[in-house]
């Protein structure tokens, strides 16, 4: 291809341009590899920097992943979700067209600690089940996702299809309990060497961490989670100023996707 080196546009954004045709053409599809650097630099011309630029700028857009060691290559489109909506991953995924699934990674009863008994709001050694899953969309994996729960209040939880079912499904078929809210943060963390493998990352690729206590509207709570969804995969939308501002409530707290 020739650049049009007299033009206004940078020749970074020509080729930036160019890809992009390039993607949405189906020249390169969602999982290729494009050419090296050193190969556009020869088929277009230009120094590295340039093509460097173009590739960056793609990257940070979420058009292009680099993998760690393997290359450049064509991404999925991100999941959004507006973090200030009650929203399931199941509706989601039913919405994107993607077919969700669940693996149970591990399954076990412990005792509460002191900080746990505050947040689940249980006396201090009360019996919790913690369940963890990897959810899955397509059968990619994309999120692991971690609960804890009073055995008080969910009796047999872990004899539960949590693989076929959805955990809010069955608080509200068996237990009575539906959730309405919850307390929530976000943080930016990296992939440990067990999590990268769940997840099928580079270890110390980005993950986006959700914490939160999820509550019935009577504000009773239901469980303590934890959700750490792929960096590449997922981005969150937060409307913030005075038309946006959250009153005190359980049924106007901010809350991405929780049903996991």
């Amino acid at each position: 291809m020739r650049l049009h080196t007299n033009s206004h546009i940078p020749l970074y954004v020509q080729i930036k341009q160019e890809l992009l045709r390039k993607i949405e053409g189906g020249q390169y599809i969602v999982g290729m590899q494009l050419p090296s650097e050193h190969e556009l630099m020869e088929y277009y011309g230009v120094s590295r920097p340039t093509v460097r630029q173009a590739i960056v700028e793609l990257v940070q857009e979420g058009v292009l992943v680099r993998g760690r060691g393997r290359g450049t290559f064509v991404s999925q489109p991100l999941i959004t979700s507006n973090a200030q909506v009650f929203t399931t991953f199941a509706d989601i995924m039913k919405a994107k067209g993607v077919e969700q699934g669940a693996r149970v990674i591990e399954k076990n009863q412990s005792l509460t600690s002191e900080q746990l008994s505050r947040e689940l709001e249980i006396s201090l050694g009360e019996e919790i089940y913690e369940i963890v899953r990897l959810r899955l969309g397509n059968k990619e994996p994309l999120v692991i996702r971690t609960t804890q729960v009073s055995s008080k209040l969910c009796p047999g939880l872990l004899e539960e299809d949590v693989e076929n079912k959805t955990l809010y499904s069955i608080f509200q078929e068996k237990y009575g309990l539906v959730p309405a809210g919850a307390t929530q943060t976000f943080q930016a963390v990296k992939a440990t060497a067990f999590e990268a493998n769940l997840l099928k990352i580079e270890i110390g690729e980005p993950l986006m961490l959700w914490e939160g206590v999820v509550y019935t509207q009577n504000r009773i709570p239901i469980e303590k989670a934890k959700a750490l969804y792929r960096g590449d995969r997922f981005s969150f939308n937060i409307n913030q100023g005075r038309d946006f501002e959250t009153h005190a409530g359980v049924e106007k707290m901010g809350v991405g996707i929780l049903d996991f």
